[in-house]
């Protein structure tokens, strides 16, 4: 008899324990993450780990998404991927989602503004707010990311002579790509000159522009090349290090990145956008409406404004750069200082 009694009081616990449990974790705020790409784009990684500095200690519930469209930039599969985040989004009803990179505006996050349970905050966005509605949207706010211009004058400039200061850029031909095109154009580049500007959807285009850019330009600027293919008909694009692999070879002049993978895949160098910034500033935003009620209309939208430098040692002592210390204390200190490894 004693033993069935403890037997059911220990039931009871347990059921109750459970029940506790199950109530507290429904009672956490749920913050869903909405990645454009996958988790095999350093991009997306160094985002997370921001993310995380600001979450890491907060009892919210996460829950993280992956569009992969990098890989896959064709529009059906877009649209596919795009739905499937919206439903995941209706079914868990979070408070707030963390919108990453453009395309995870375009085919998820816009869909929900102005919903009145659940609180948009972008980031890694190219486009303008009014691209996707966040400019009138009640419950929207975020990060703007924006190439460092005024450091890339100032590398370019430290660079080269003054008589050899012609700009040459290229990209692949996607969505993120249209809206850089567009600020990079844009933009008053004095003392220097923007010569040249070609986005490539196949990878004969970027050849061509490769090799046709020693004859226009002293310098070349590399923003994305992960969504360029063999055929223009091809649904999977080609590997990203290896338009780094042949290009790097082929190259007479220095070339520049503006994120790191560009260095990470065998490129020189890079000034880039910090994807750690992206994330903390997006995370803040997300506590700020979280634990002190604000609205997001209320929370004035941010342009990044930190940057990273990336160096590959041995490319910058082939071409005989003279690279300023400063750049170089710069990325050993943030340990993207790429040294060639001495073989024993």
């Amino acid at each position: 008899m004693k033993i069935n009694i403890v037997r059911s009081l220990a039931i009871v616990f347990i059921v109750g324990l459970l029940f506790f449990l199950v109530l507290e974790n429904l009672r956490k705020p749920r913050v869903f993450i909405l990645h454009s790409y996958a988790l095999d784009y350093s991009w997306v990684r160094d985002i997370n780990d921001g993310i995380m500095r600001i979450f890491k200690k907060r009892p919210y519930s996460l829950r993280w998404h992956y569009m992969d469209t990098k890989r896959h930039p064709a529009e059906d599969f877009k649209r596919h991927a795009g739905n499937t985040a919206r439903r995941l989004i209706k079914n868990w009803r979070p408070d707030i989602i963390i919108a990453i990179d453009d395309t995870a505006q375009e085919h998820v996050a816009k869909y929900f503004n102005n919903d009145p349970a659940i609180n948009i905050v972008f980031t890694g966005v190219n486009a303008e707010t009014k691209t996707y509605g966040y400019d009138t949207a009640s419950n929207a706010t975020g990060m703007l990311e924006r190439v460092p211009l005024k450091e890339f004058k100032e590398v370019f400039v430290s660079l080269l002579p003054k008589d050899k200061r012609r700009i040459v850029h290229i990209s692949d031909n996607s969505e993120s790509s249209k809206y850089i095109h567009q600020e990079l154009e844009a933009v008053d580049w004095s003392p220097l000159r923007l010569v040249s500007s070609s986005r490539c959807d196949t990878f004969a285009q970027w050849k061509k522009a490769i090799l046709e850019a020693h004859s226009k330009g002293d310098i070349l600027l590399v923003t994305h090349y992960h969504t360029i293919k063999e055929k223009m008909t091809d649904k999977m694009v080609i590997p990203p290090k290896k338009i780094i692999d042949w290009t790097q070879p082929r190259l007479k002049m220095p070339a520049i990145g503006c994120w790191g993978f560009y260095v990470e895949d065998g490129g020189m160098m890079a000034v880039a956008v910090s994807p750690y910034e992206q994330g903390e500033e997006a995370a803040k935003m997300a506590v700020e409406i979280i634990e002190t009620k604000r609205r997001p209309k209320d929370i004035p939208v941010k342009t990044g404004v930190q940057y990273v430098v990336y160096i590959r040692e041995k490319l910058v002592r082939d071409i005989n750069m003279d690279l300023p210390r400063m750049l170089e204390a710069f990325a050993r200190a943030t340990n993207n200082y790429f040294e060639e490894k001495i073989v024993q």
